[in-house]
């Protein structure tokens, strides 16, 4: 059982299968001050509660404890926390895969000669939108180093350059245990709103912690809400923004 069914402490119904969940549960907590772990016996007593007002003092920084643990309450949610998942690993530690990868070359399309992105058409001399690669933006500067082209095996050496700086955001700064799928996702939405936006977004705020409060109900209403463009919802953005999350949500990759 990973939920309990009644209330539990102070007050509560406190079933034994309940009561003995909560104490299995505070036992894995690391409270400030709490050294020796409850007595696992799915018996309410005053032990349990007093851990459970610690815990909800020292570690939820509730200003009025009650010694209660209620099944849709704050308390439990934060005790149960976010559920593991088979294969979750720091983020840190991971990098984005081949299956990432491969959908974002598929997407953005290999160019081995500079080219007008506002147009599509291929260009001799610099412009503002000149791409070459995959999608990668030249610089007026850059110019001279890209005017005669460039090849497949560079193409990919500049793409990764260019994913550098996001895959480095998520490692950096989600805290959760990520899946392969979920860092992929998450390396591809910070990728197109930018690694300021993810940083501060909602998004990461919710990966990070369920329970975050933010502005929207669940991470995917946070995800999805990246939907503007110039301030206009844009269609594009929509479709992209649902493969992201059907990538972090259910591992597949396809094309928006």
């Amino acid at each position: 059982m990973s939920k309990i069914i009644s209330s539990v402490g102070r007050n509560g119904t406190n079933r034994s299968t309940d009561v003995t969940l909560v104490q299995k549960l505070l036992n894995s907590q690391k409270i400030p001050g709490e050294v020796i772990p409850l007595k696992v016996d799915g018996k309410i007593g005053n032990k349990t509660i007093a851990r459970i007002e610690a815990f909800q003092k020292k570690v939820l920084k509730m200003i009025r404890p009650d010694g209660r643990v209620d099944p849709n309450g704050k308390t439990i949610k934060h005790l149960l926390g976010p559920q593991a998942k088979p294969g979750a690993k720091t983020a840190a530690t991971l990098s984005l895969g081949s299956k990432g990868i491969n959908l974002l070359k598929s997407i953005e399309q290999l160019a081995t000669k500079p080219y007008d992105d506002q147009t599509g058409k291929d260009i001799t001399e610099w412009v503002e939108g000149a791409t070459i690669g995959y999608g990668h933006l030249i610089s007026k500067a850059d110019w001279p180093k890209y005017k005669d082209g460039i090849t497949d095996t560079q193409a990919i050496t500049l793409l990764n350059s260019d994913l550098k700086p996001f895959v480095n955001s998520v490692k950096t700064k989600v805290t959760a245990k990520l899946t392969q799928n979920e860092f992929d996702a998450l390396v591809i939405l910070a990728f197109n709103i930018g690694v300021t936006a993810f940083q501060n977004s909602s998004a990461l705020k919710l990966v990070n912690d369920p329970n975050a409060k933010t502005a929207y109900n669940s991470l995917e209403l946070a995800w999805k809400a990246w939907k503007k463009s110039q301030g206009v919802v844009n269609k594009g953005l929509i479709n992209r923004r649902q493969a992201e999350w059907n990538i972090y949500s259910k591992g597949i990759y396809q094309k928006w």
